[in-house]
This record gives structure tokens, sequence and C-alpha cells, in this order.
């Protein structure tokens, strides 16, 4: 069941990427390179579903006891502890499993909600509005062909995957422990065979997707 979702799981995710890079590549929009600056916030939430590839991938990696470890050791923090300021280089993001992070983290800055008319608005991040030009106009965001991502609309994706582990958000840290703590268990109780792993081209992409020319069109 839970090695299942794990493969729904990483769909939406590829998904939800495909969407991002083409409204960053239409808008111009993306992040400065090695911020990291999101990774830094105590608020990001995720639900355990969300946290189920990677999970897996640490029991893959034999990294799943380290990690547990790290979480009972600093369980008062609530920062995400997958992140590594001295990888925030050029190129890189800081996130040590960038190609399983959370829903908020695939979207933050390329998404948004809805207002009261039913108005699609970005939720923009305030490093990459002082970073890019088009933080300095208003982003056409009604375009068919790249729609603005919704994070209401990811968040039901992945709560239809299993309303039981799909629906609270919790603290992230919280979240990939208590991953880990059900696919742990499902592998003793089980003695699954973790060889199959989701081949490369079923993954998301290990760095960011930035578009590399400025867009084809801007707002009026």
């Amino acid at each position: 069941m839970l090695q299942q979702l794990e493969f729904e799981v990483l769909e939406v995710y590829r998904v939800l990427d495909m969407a991002v890079a083409q409204f960053a590549s239409r808008t111009g929009l993306s992040c400065p390179d090695g911020c990291g600056h999101c990774c830094l916030s105590e608020k990001v939430e995720a639900t355990v579903l969300e946290c189920i590839p990677l999970a897996f991938e640490l029991f893959r990696t034999l990294q799943a006891e380290f990690i547990l470890k790290r979480l009972e050791k600093n369980g008062h923090d609530k920062r995400c502890i997958l992140y590594r300021p001295d990888m925030t280089d050029a190129g890189f993001w800081g996130c040590t499993q960038y190609k399983y992070r959370a829903v908020v983290c695939r979207l933050f800055g390329f998404a948004g909600n809805r207002d009261r008319q039913g108005i699609a608005r970005l939720a923009m991040c305030r490093v990459m509005k002082e970073k890019n030009s088009a933080g300095s106009r208003e982003i056409e965001l009604a375009d068919p062909h790249a729609p603005l991502p919704l994070f209401v609309d990811s968040g039901l994706r992945i709560t239809a995957l299993h309303p039981g582990l799909g629906t609270v958000r919790m603290p992230i840290n919280m979240a990939l422990r208590d991953a880990l703590l059900k696919v742990g268990i499902m592998l003793e109780l089980s003695g699954a065979d973790l060889s199959g792993r989701p081949s490369d081209h079923e993954l998301p992409p290990t760095k960011p997707v930035l578009p590399h020319s400025p867009p084809s069109r801007r707002a009026a």
C-alpha cells in the first residue's frame, strides 16, 4: 500500500514540477542562486503522505536511522532538518533531498491562491520580488498554456491519494518523522523488497528548473 502511494505521490510531484517550470518560463520568475531563504522558515508544513517517497528513499540509502536520531535529538527545532546552509553556493539551494521535497517547497514563489472574487493571485516570495524584474510589474496569470499553479489544487491532489495520510498538515520535521516510522514498521512486518526504486526518468529533477531566456510575452 505505502509503496504504491510512493509512486503516486511522485507522479503528482512530476506534474507539479512541469507546471512550475512552464509558469517560470513564461513569466521569467526564478529563485536567486543559492538562496535557501524559504528553508529558514519555521512555518513549513507538510502531510505525512508528502514525505512517504522521501522515507522510502532514506531507507533505501540506509539514512533512515540516522535521520530519525537527528529528529529525536532536535525535535524542538521547527526548521527543516534537511536544509544545509553550507550547500547554498551558486547552483545549489541547500536542500539535501531536493527530489523528494514537499509540495509547498515545490510551489513557493511560483503558485498562489484565489481571492474572494475567485481571481488567482500569485503569492510572490519577497526575495524573488526584489531580484526579478517581473516583481515590479503585474504578472499576467490567466494563460491557459501555462496557468498559475494553485496551492489548494495541489493539496487536493495529495489528499485524494489517501485522505488519512494526506489531509493533516504539520511541521515538516514531524511529518517526516511519522512517515519514517510508518514506512519502517511496514518494512519490518512485510519484509518488502526496496529494489523497486523509481527510475530516474520517473523522479522529479535534482535541481531547480529555471528559465534560460526572457519571457516571450509580458503583461500589458
